[in-house]
C-alpha cells in the first residue's frame, strides 16, 4: 500500500463573531448513524457522540494521550497481563446520577459484544473488574501494550440507565436494529442531548454540571448539528449565516473563503489517509485483462506503481496543499510510525517503465 496524501488536512471554517457565550450551529457532509456509543466506529458519528459521551482518555491536537474519565493508568508491575486505571471522583451522568467503576466494567462488557463495532479493539481482553468504585482493572489475553490506546474510543454510559431502558445489548446496525441508545443518550460530557432527528438535525444543551469545566469552559449555550450533504449548499449556509461553522470545506474554495474577513479557516492533519491498496494475496486479480495471474504479485510491479506516483502533484494541483505525502498509512502521532518508514522514492517514470520491461 502507498498512502497519496496522508494525513489529510482536516480543514473546518468558523464565522467570527463576539466571544461571549451564545448557540452554535454546526454543519458537516454527512449525520451521525446512530448515536448509540458502540453502534458504528465511524467518524462522524464519533464527532457528535464525543460531545454526550466520554472515554477513559482522550488525545489533543498533536495526539499526545490524556487522561479524561480516568485520572491515571498503569501496568501491574507484578503482572504485564494487567491494566489498572484509577477513575476521576464526583463525575455525574446528566441524568444527576454517579459515574464508578461499575459503568465502566458495563460499558467495556456492552463494546465487547458481537453486535458491537468497537469489538475488534478490545479482542485482546480477557476480563475487565472492579476493584472498588474508582478502580478498574483490564485483564488481557498477553502482554498489550498499547490496549491503552485504544481507550480512547470505548464511550462510558451509565449501567443503571441502559439496564432501566432496555439498552444493556450494543445495537445490532447492520440488521437494522433498534435499541433506546439508538436516539436518547446520558453520559458524561460537556453537553446534553435534546432532540436527535436523523438526518435532520440534532440539539445538544451545555451541561451545566459538567465535572470538567476547569479544563472545557463551554462557551456555546446551545449546539445543533446539521448535516448538509452538497459541499455547495453547506457553504453557502455559513457565507448567509444559516451556520456558524463547517466541516468538509471543498479544497476548490479554501482559497476564496479565505479571504473573507468574518470567516477564520482551520486546518490540521487527520488520521486518515488516501492510498491505492494492491491486492497481493490473490492467485489471479479480479478485474484486470492479465488471465490466471496476479500483476501485484511482482515485487517489481509494485515498486513501478510506488515510483510513477507523482504525490507533491497530488498534494499541489489535487488536494490544493490541503495534505502531506507520505509513504505509510499512519500519520506521525500513531505508534510505529517513523521517519524512515514514512520515506517514499521520487518520481522516475523511465525506472517504473523499466521494471514493468
Amino acid at each position: 500500500m502507498f498512502g497519496l496524501a496522508a494525513a489529510l488536512l482536516g480543514v473546518s471554517l468558523l464565522a467570527l463573531g463576539a466571544a461571549e457565550a451564545r448557540p452554535l450551529k454546526w454543519a458537516a457532509a454527512g449525520d451521525a448513524l446512530t448515536i448509540d456509543p458502540h453502534g458504528q466506529n465511524e467518524g462522524p458519528t464519533t464527532a457528535l457522540t464525543q460531545h454526550i459521551y466520554e472515554a477513559l482518555t482522550e488525545r489533543d491536537h498533536a495526539g499526545k494521550l490524556l487522561p479524561l474519565l480516568a485520572s491515571s493508568w498503569r501496568v501491574l508491575p507484578e503482572d504485564p497481563t494487567t491494566w489498572e486505571f484509577k477513575l476521576q471522583p464526583n463525575v455525574k451522568f446528566h441524568d444527576g446520577s454517579a459515574f464508578s467503576a461499575d459503568d465502566v466494567v458495563f460499558s467495556y462488557e456492552r463494546a465487547m459484544q458481537p453486535t458491537s463495532d468497537f469489538k475488534g479493539l478490545l479482542t485482546s481482553v480477557e476480563k475487565v473488574s472492579k476493584v472498588d468504585d474508582l478502580t478498574v482493572r483490564i485483564k488481557t489475553k498477553g502482554p498489550n501494550p498499547l490496549l491503552v490506546n485504544n481507550t480512547v474510543s470505548i464511550r462510558i454510559m451509565s449501567k443503571a440507565w441502559s439496564e432501566k431502558n432496555n439498552a444493556t445489548k450494543a445495537q445490532d446496525f447492520k440488521n437494522k436494529e433498534e435499541n433506546f441508545a439508538v436516539r436518547n443518550a446520558n453520559g458524561t460530557g460537556p453537553f446534553t442531548l435534546v432532540t436527535r432527528e436523523a438526518d435532520v438535525k440534532t440539539v445538544m444543551k451545555r451541561n451545566e454540571a459538567y465535572w470538567n469545566k476547569a479544563k472545557v469552559p463551554l462557551e456555546i449555550t446551545e449546539l445543533t448539528y446539521v448535516p448538509i450533504k452538497q459541499d455547495a449548499t453547506r457553504v453557502a449556509a455559513l457565507l448567509s449565516g444559516e451556520v456558524d461553522f463547517v466541516q468538509d470545506v471543498p479544497v476548490q474554495d479554501i482559497v476564496r473563503l479565505k479571504s473573507q474577513p468574518t470567516l477564520r479557516v482551520n486546518s490540521g492533519a487527520e488520521n486518515r489517509t488516501i492510498f491505492f491498496g494492491m491486492d497481493v494475496a490473490s492467485a489471479d486479480l479480479k478485474g484486470d485483462d492479465v488471465q490466471g495471474k496476479n500483476p501485484f504479485a511482482d515485487k517489481r510491479v509494485r515498486q513501478a506503481l510506488n515510483m510513477a506516483i507523482n504525490r507533491p502533484a497530488i498534494q499541489r494541483v489535487v488536494m490544493r496543499g490541503e495534505s502531506v505525502p507520505t509513504g505509510v498509512i499512519m500519520p506521525p502521532f500513531v505508534n510505529g510510525w517513523t521517519k524512515e518508514l514514512d520515506s517514499f522514492p521520487a518520481v522516475d517514470n523511465a525506472k517504473a517503465k523499466a521494471l514493468l520491461a
